[in-house]
């Protein structure tokens, strides 16, 4: 989707999108709630997508506070490896927006990448940093507060499609106050300022983007074996299984099961400094190492 030759962004389709998660990092929490409003700015919604996710681990007493979805209401959800794909075909040829949008894509970008999916290259909205630029009288740019603050209809509670829906209400007034509807996609990205993209989050990395020495990372992440590593800060070898390789910005990391600690982390490939070869490992002492 290119809009950059729009000279009347009435006639343009956009899509509001929120998430509810089981904590903020994307890294090691997951999905239990996506949903989406298809709009365009002259008539408002035309369209609605919503779906709990099975995260695949306990959903926290705290994250249940905030978005009140728990473990039961997620039981028989489908996963996100299936929620997804619907996902990417209900926002398909539309602008898509968000309130605080790094943190959505954040995770439906490492999410994603972890499925292997290719992402939308489409720039995304930002209502939140969009009402810091047109309501700067504002004393809070959170959701809930310009809700209230311009009575926007209905109500706002941490579940995914009602935040959707408040934020996309929230986008037609800004572009309103702003440029107006009748406006072109350049005066439209002017007000809003610096625009965002699923490709600013987490992109599966190809062998030739990193350095020739980590290829035994991706063989191993292939043939699903494990591997062992020696890692910067760390007092020796430690056995790992990669689960992804990617990069964010420009970092590079991998995503793996470390057997030392039993858990999944996330290792910067420029702090891994030795790969051990399978055949020496298996001879290896670890409390030696």
């Amino acid at each position: 989707m290119n809009p950059s030759m729009t000279n009347d962004i009435s006639t343009l389709e956009f899509v509001a999108f929120d998430t509810e998660t089981t904590g903020l990092s994307p890294t090691s929490e997951a999905l239990v709630e996506i949903a989406a409003v298809r709009f365009d700015l002259l008539t408002g919604a035309t369209e609605y997508f919503q779906s709990l996710v099975n995260p695949g681990k306990p959903i926290p007493y705290e994250a249940t506070r905030v978005h009140g979805i728990n473990d039961d209401m997620v039981f028989e959800a489908p996963t996100i490896a299936q929620v997804m794909p619907q996902f990417f075909q209900f926002i398909n040829n539309a602008i898509p927006v968000a309130h605080n949008a790094p943190f959505d894509i954040g995770f439906v970008s490492h999410h994603a990448a972890r499925l292997n999916m290719a992402l939308p290259e489409t720039p995304i909205l930002d209502s939140c940093m969009y009402s810091r630029r047109t309501f700067r009288e504002m004393p809070s740019h959170k959701l809930e507060t310009l809700v209230k603050e311009l009575n926007i209809g209905g109500s706002t509670f941490h579940r995914a499609l009602a935040d959707a829906k408040s934020c996309m209400e929230l986008f037609r007034i800004l572009v309103g106050k702003s440029c107006g509807v009748n406006a072109s996609w350049e005066s439209l990205a002017e007000a809003h300022g610096r625009l965002h993209s699923f490709t600013t989050g987490s992109q599966v990395l190809a062998p030739e983007k990193v350095k020739a020495n980590l290829d035994p990372l991706f063989e191993a992440l292939q043939n699903k074996k494990s591997i062992w590593i020696h890692y910067e800060g760390g007092y020796g070898a430690r056995e790992v299984t990669p689960l992804l390789i990617y990069a964010k910005g420009s970092q590079q990391y991998m995503e793996a099961t470390c057997h030392l600690d039993g858990i999944r982390k996330n290792f910067r490939l420029d702090r891994i400094k030795k790969i051990i070869p399978n055949a020496l490992s298996r001879n290896l002492n670890k409390d030696f190492l």
